[in-house]
């Protein structure tokens, strides 16, 4: 699986998500060994290790060993590791393909450390001197909550790289689609069959990086080269083959004929050098089949579908120039399509707006009065955007899957076009009188083998039938469409993602991540401009005790309590987050001191006022918070000299009694 396919942003994001949550931080590799993602916080004393020459290849040698030992039982893996430290790694297997994501190391005893550094901490440089020094840069973790942490994390890792993988993959199929439609839209008359065939070898070259390709028209009962291209082109321009049963087989049923069976190749006529086959049999120009044939290359099912609807497309063009005047319509009417697709890409960030683009685009595509957009919900097609019908009529519309017209259409997968209300009736349907005429399209959004919805066209302005170009002109609109739905749906799950990597999962305000970036900009802001701004640092006074005596459940709820009256007391352009533990910190663009302190006591006061339940043991009446605040740039020109100073500020308020709000001051804090 090619590396480019994931969505490196959001697995960075997720790493740091997971990091926060279980305290666990991931690497990720390749099964070779290759490192794709590194760790978001690195362990110090590894960082220590592998600076030496013979720890870096002693945990070289204990990565790769362990990757070669998941991939071949596929399941997670506790292995012990440089310095007795142990290791979590965790098979990932997306579409075929194995990665590993690679915990930060950790000790299950804290004494384990201390029995390394007695026994092999010399051959690392380290003494028994430097005992006191590292276990705050040490994780200690459960056994029993590593296992249950592994599933999990295994289990959301695989979601999302999924997830990227498709999003990708997607994304590439439009881009791949959208350039072969252009192509195949450039065509126009007079092209000779030599030109055409020229521009279908080409674009295939370019587009799918294929080292040799051909076009064979069909002459008796045999195949032969009408044109070539690529490396090895002189070998296939001579080539006659026979159509063999199932290439035959593949013909009638307008499927591609693939092998990498050496005899079948050469069977059919192909040269010893060719080793792979891929023949697709979709090419016509005017009252001459032919395919095209593509020679040494390693195609996706994605691909190939994007060559035969590519062929197809070119077919279509090629047939509309045997007939000058119904050239004329279908290019006009390719033309709209063309700009019928474009209509769709400024919303695909919109899900309400797309569904509403599609009605509209569809509906003046095939110059109809009505259409509706039904997509399932709750086990039933809703209506989701109507064109020429009052839209709240039809709320509360739903239709099972196999019930009426468009259920039908959405259970078995075909379109249906209706000329008359004969038709219908011959159906076995009821037709309703308030359409204008009988004639009507329904066909389903289908992407893949997913039945994504149904969209239903009727009353076409001109007061003419739909015909079966009609309907062919609507399925090539719905395939995109329909690639607009899932590819919509894709950014509603990254915007997701990035929202869920910078808030707090308990209080629901912003994370210490989202302000360190909001750090950045407002110093770059501040110094441009001339600008000071302020941070103010709120920690919770007491907040160990009140969960010693109250429990963790109590002491969320405080939490909760606590952003929820910092949120509703800031102002409009004040940053709130959690800092850490029981600190909050709120920033303050363009915010003096004196300003920044009477919010903040506003906040403080309300706290103390409003958190004021009787508890079970806890001992005092309410809940009161310390506050420390500081300015920039004169309290510190960077975020940790700024953070400093607010720290210092707080933890003055903390020794003066708590419960209030301190303005840091550089003369007093050196007293």
């Amino acid at each position: 699986m090619n590396p480019a396919y994931f969505d490196i942003q959001s697995l960075t994001g997720l790493q740091a998500v997971l990091a926060e949550l279980t305290r666990m931080p991931f690497a990720l590799y390749n099964s070779s060994g290759d490192l794709l993602l590194p760790s978001p916080s690195p362990d110090r004393l590894l960082t220590h290790i592998t600076a030496l020459p013979a720890g870096d290849e002693e945990y070289r040698r204990f990565v790769q060993k362990g990757i070669e030992k998941v991939s071949l039982r596929n399941d997670i893996a506790l292995l012990k590791g440089p310095a007795q430290q142990h290791y979590l790694f965790m098979p990932l297997t997306i579409n075929k393909t194995l990665l590993v994501a690679l915990s930060n190391p950790f000790y299950l005893k804290a004494f384990d450390f201390e029995h390394f550094l007695l026994t092999e901490g010399a051959s690392y440089g380290l003494s028994r001197e430097q005992l006191d020094q590292w276990p705050e840069h040490l994780a200690v973790r459960d056994y029993a909550d590593i296992q249950k942490t592994a599933s999990a994390v295994r289990l959301i890792f695989e979601t999302v790289l999924r997830w990227s993988y498709e999003r990708t993959l997607n994304q590439n199929r439009f881009q791949w689609m959208k350039t072969l439609t252009d192509v195949a839209l450039s065509i126009t008359a007079p092209s000779s069959p030599a030109e055409v065939y020229a521009l279908v070898l080409d674009t295939l070259l370019f587009v799918f990086d294929i080292e040799t390709a051909a076009v064979m028209v069909k002459e008796g009962g045999s195949f032969v080269t009408a044109a070539a291209a690529g490396r090895m082109r002189d070998a296939v321009a001579p080539l006659t083959i026979r159509e063999s049963p199932r290439l035959a087989e593949c013909r009638e049923s307008g499927s591609a004929f693939s092998s990498a069976d050496g005899a079948e190749i050469a069977a059919l006529g192909f040269p010893p050098a060719v080793t792979t086959l891929h023949l697709f049999p979709q090419l016509s120009f005017a009252a001459t089949s032919g395919m095209a044939a593509v020679c040494n290359a390693a195609l996706t099912r994605e691909q190939s579908r994007c060559i035969i609807d590519f062929l197809r497309l070119v077919s279509l063009v090629l047939g509309s120039l045997s007939l000058r005047e119904d050239s004329r319509k279908l290019a006009a009417d390719l033309d709209l399509l063309a700009g019928a697709v474009a209509r769709l890409l400024p919303h695909l960030h919109h899900r309400e707006m797309l569904y509403e683009a599609i009605v509209h685009t569809a509906a003046d595509l095939l110059g109809a009065e009505r259409c509706s957009l039904m997509m399932p919900e709750d086990g039933a097609l809703t209506v989701k955007a109507v064109k020429g019908v009052n839209q709240w009529l039809m709320q509360g519309v739903a239709v099972k899957a196999g019930e009426g017209i468009a259920g039908k259409v959405f259970k078995d997968g075909a379109a249906l076009v209706s000329k008359d209300t004969a038709v219908l009736e011959r159906c076995g349907f009821k037709p309703r009188h308030h359409y204008k005429t009988g004639s009507f399209m329904c066909a389903p959004l289908q992407f893949d083998h997913e039945r994504l919805g149904v969209l239903n066209i009727a009353d076409k302005s001109s007061g003419r039938e739909f015909t079966d170009a009609d309907l062919s002109i609507l399925g090539h609109f719905l395939a995109y469409a329909a690639l607009s739905l899932k590819v919509s749906g894709y950014h509603a799950l990254a915007e997701q993602m990035k929202e869920l990597s910078i808030t707090d999962t308990v209080t629901g305000l912003f994370n210490r991540r989202y302000l360190e970036e909001r750090f950045t900009e407002e110093i770059h802001r501040s110094e441009r401009y001339n600008l000071t701004f302020s941070l103010v640092m709120l920690d919770i006074d007491d907040f160990k005790l009140f969960n010693d005596s109250e429990g963790h459940l109590a002491g969320d709820d405080v939490l909760k309590d606590v952003a929820r009256i910092i949120h509703r007391d800031s102002r409009v352009n004040d940053v709130a987050c959690r800092f850490g533990g029981e600190e909050f910190a709120i920033l303050m663009p363009q915010t003096t001191k004196e300003e920044a302190f009477l919010v903040a006591e506003r906040v403080r006061k309300n706290i103390r006022e409003s958190l004021t339940e009787g508890w079970q043991k806890f001992p005092h009446s309410c809940i009161t918070v310390s506050i420390g605040i500081a300015s920039f740039p004169g309290d510190g020109e960077s975020i940790n000299e700024l953070i400093r100073s607010a720290d210092t500020a707080l933890y003055r308020a903390k020794s003066l009694g708590k419960d209030r709000t301190m303005v840091y001051n550089r003369i007093e804090s050196k007293k």
